[in-house]
């Protein structure tokens, strides 16, 4: 029935047309009822809502009867409708019915046959199962036969194994013995039931395991017990074959001229290696160790998959031995180097082995741990040689110990180990060795100049001579050695020649540490450049140029000749620092010496001409010039023949040995203070009057100088009493006036300057004692300067 209400249309329409209504007439509530009716037995979720409204309408307009009326017509209508349907397929219903009578027939006919067959069946299974059963259990005793016969069977196996294992290890085959074991351990105990002695094996493997771990690590520490008692011995082989391969490198490179060139490039370097390829041997096949205890205790720690714990193990064996190396107490102040030498010995051996170690294994010792045990032993060695030289003085200690630090370095450095840490240690020692040494050579160059006699060096023989030329350019030639003989009077002091022996020295002291320096040799060629310059200027000049102050003129003038001397060898110095330094730098080393050396002979120079002019000025100061005497003298001035004297004896003397060129500076430069102290005597205005007598007495003592003058030869120190020669010359002259005419004024008293005229004449003019009046020519002269003083006064105000 609610397929039909769902399909009929009228229905359908009916419940639409009641949701559209807004006034609803009876009829249409009891059709709406109806269908609502209808439709909530179809579907009381989707009409409660709408009938609900419908049946309160019904209720409250009292149309109940109707409502019923209509229900009923359509219960009539829709019977009707299934009737129709009925009778149109009522034979087929019959037909269905027929047919489903004979399958039953059948179905009863075959269930009878069925329990027959049923109860053949279970006779005859009944008989088969009881044979299955037997069947069964003869099989399983079977199975249980056969199982243990393999228990047995591997039983044997293991026992056979476990007895291998322990005849193995008997013959220390323990490499043998753990592959029997894992064998015994991995395949057979893992297959077997739990038997007591299967568990009592099964226990027993790892403690095998451990028994064979254990053995081979005392094993091992024996060997590295073996290894630290040869590892000095090692060393002190591998630092003798590098000293021998110096040796013979620098062997090599001094004797092939090919190669000369090559010497300053140190073992280990790109060029050595280069040079010397496939001739120089390898210390590591000479090392006789056997190694073996350490790859047995490394191959039993792999195949109990317990590397780590042995490398582990053995790195802290081994920092522990080398700890235990650097704990040696070690005082370098004392000057003992063996203790030093065997702990170089012991390191080197002990990284040798290292090296041996770490070449010859796989993933067992890294690059980096050795390397962090290099880093450690290294900065160790670092902290023993700064500690052990604070406060040293000695350069020779440094020196020693640098020796031995280098072999160290470049053997070590030959296994490839990083050397810069103690290359830059080197460096530091470097600078305090210069240091030292030049404070050592500043004390003995002070020492020697400071002693110095300012006298001419003797040798008392040939030997003496070859040693002073040995370290100076003096190079006397024969007929001067045939003309002086032995013993032999050199122009320089003691100190010149004493001073260029220990500049040598201390270069070839300075370059003696240098070697094995060449990644900073060009840093040391101007440490030491700056050493010379100290030493000759802070040390030797300095010292000489306090001397200066010295009013010894014998020791001025040593000291000016060994200033000299000096100064030429500053380029002997330079070319000495040339042929030392570093074979890659190129260019001329110049020392700021060789100037200062020329400044100094200046000064020395000037010195000289200050202490003679300060005699001179001492004689001239004893001097009585009587300038209004009317007495004529015959002879020169007493105190002008000392000072005449007293030139002599520094020309023949004190000046004998300088060179020529100072000694003309020297009398040009006395003379000619001379000269303008005498013009200033004459012309001093504290003396207002000058007789003609005391004129020429005045010019008695000048000609007694300029004889003196042209005795000594000197062309360039001629002239330097012309301006007071040509000023006297014009003051006794007859003709004063002749001096206003410019062509007898430039030919005749050039020099003479008009100012010093118009006060000579002033002088002689204010001389009122002498008589004109009865000699013309007095007179006539008198007047001639009376004009020309006139003339010149107004020329020169």
């Amino acid at each position: 029935m609610s397929v039909v209400a769902k399909n009929d249309p009228e229905l359908n329409r009916l419940a639409e047309n009641m949701m559209e209504r807004t006034n609803i007439s009876d009829s249409d509530v009891v059709a709406g009822g109806l269908e609502l009716t209808f439709s909530a037995a179809i579907d009381d979720a989707e009409n409660l809502e709408q009938l609900g409204p419908v049946i309160k309408q019904i209720t409250e307009t009292g149309r109940q009867e109707a409502f019923v009326d209509q229900l009923d017509n359509l219960v009539r209508k829709k019977d009707a409708e299934i009737e129709r349907m009925c009778n149109a397929h009522y034979q087929e219903f019959v037909q269905a019915v027929d047919q489903l009578l004979k399958v039953r027939q059948g179905s009863v006919a075959l269930r009878q046959k069925i329990a027959d067959v049923n109860v053949a069946l279970q006779t005859r299974g009944s008989r088969l199962s009881e044979k299955r059963r037997e069947l069964i259990e003869a099989r399983r005793v079977q199975q249980n036969v056969e199982d243990a016969i393999e228990v047995l069977q591997k039983s044997l196996t293991m026992l056979e194994l476990a007895n291998t294992a322990n005849v193995q290890l008997e013959s220390k085959k323990y490499y043998s013995a753990l592959k029997t074991l894992d064998n015994l351990e991995n395949e057979h105990l893992q297959d077997m039931p739990s038997y007591t002695f299967v568990e009592h094996i099964s226990k027993g493997v790892p403690l095998t395991q451990k028994m064979v771990k254990d053995d081979v690590t005392i094993q091992l520490r024996e060997w590295l017990a073996t290894v630290r008692g040869v590892s000095r011995e090692i060393g002190s082989l591998a630092m003798q074959r590098m000293q021998e391969r110096q040796d013979r490198w620098r062997t090599k490179t001094a004797d092939n001229p090919k190669l000369r060139y090559l010497q300053h490039h140190n073992v280990n370097s790109a060029i050595e290696m280069v040079v010397n390829e496939g001739l120089e041997s390898s210390i590591v096949d000479e090392v006789a160790i056997d190694f073996e205890p350490l790859y047995r205790c490394i191959h039993i720690y792999d195949t109990l998959e317990r590397r780590h714990e042995f490398k582990t193990s053995y790195e802290e064996d081994r920092r522990a031995q080398a700890n235990l190396a650097l704990s040696a107490p070690i005082n370098l102040r004392d000057g003992n180097m063996t203790p030093f030498e065997a702990l170089l010995q012991d390191i080197v051996g002990f990284f040798i082995i290292e090296h041996i170690v770490m070449h010859s294994t796989q993933d067992f010792r890294s690059r980096g741990e050795v390397d962090a045990l290099w880093e450690m032993v290294t900065g160790k060695i670092i902290l023993v040689v700064s500690e052990s030289l604070k406060g040293c003085r000695d350069p020779e200690l440094f020196l020693r110990i640098k020796f031995s630090l280098l072999i160290f370095i470049q053997t070590l450095e030959s296994f490839d180990y990083l050397v810069k840490p103690l290359q830059e240690t080197l460096l530091t020692l470097f600078q305090r060795y210069s240091e030292l040494l030049i404070n050592q050579y500043s004390e003995v160059f002070e020492k020697i100049v400071q002693e110095d006699e300012c006298m001419p060096m003797t040798v008392e023989n040939a030997d003496e001579l070859r040693e002073v030329m040995q370290y100076t350019r003096f190079r006397p030639d024969r007929e001067f050695l045939k003309r002086h003989g032995f013993p032999l009077r050199l122009p320089f002091s003691k100190v010149f020649p004493t001073c260029c022996r220990d500049v040598s020295a201390f270069v070839h002291q300075f370059y003696q540490f240098a070697e094995g320096f060449s990644q900073t040799h060009g840093e040391m060629d101007d440490i030491l450049k700056k050493a010379v310059d100290s030493l000759l200027i802070q040390k030797i000049n300095a010292i000489l140029l306090k001397k200066l102050q010295s009013t010894n003129l014998s020791q001025i003038v040593q000291i000016i000749i060994n200033i000299e001397y000096f100064e030429s060898t500053c380029p002997d110095f330079e070319m000495l620092l040339m042929e030392t330094r570093s074979f890659h730098r190129s260019g001329r080393i110049h020392l700021k010496a060789s100037s200062t050396f020329k400044e100094t002979r200046r000064k020395a120079e000037k010195r000289i001409f200050e202490l003679v002019n300060s005699k001179l000025d001492e004689f001239l100061e004893l001097a009585e010039f009587d300038w209004e005497t009317r007495e004529l003298q015959q002879y020169p001035s007493s105190h002008l023949q000392d000072l005449v004297t007293f030139l002599t004896n520094v020309t023949n003397a004190a000046l004998l040995n300088l060179p020529e060129s100072i000694k003309s500076l020297l009398y040009f430069d006395a003379l000619e203070h001379l000269s303008h102290s005498l013009k200033n005597l004459l012309l001093d205005p504290d003396n207002r009057v000058i007789t003609e007598v005391a004129l020429r007495n005045f010019d008695t003592d000048v000609r007694f100088i300029e004889d003196f003058v042209h005795q000594l030869g000197d062309p360039t120190i001629l002239d330097t009493f012309a301006e007071l020669r040509q000023l006297i010359d014009h003051a006794m002259s007859d003709n004063p006036e002749e001096y206003l005419t410019p062509q007898i004024r430039t030919r005749k008293y050039g020099r003479v300057n008009g100012r010093d005229v118009i006060v000579l004449f002033e002088k002689l003019l204010r001389d009122n004692t002498t008589t004109y009046g009865s000699n013309p020519r007095q007179k006539s002269r008198r007047k001639g300067m009376e004009n020309v003083a006139r003339v010149l006064r107004s020329v020169h105000i």
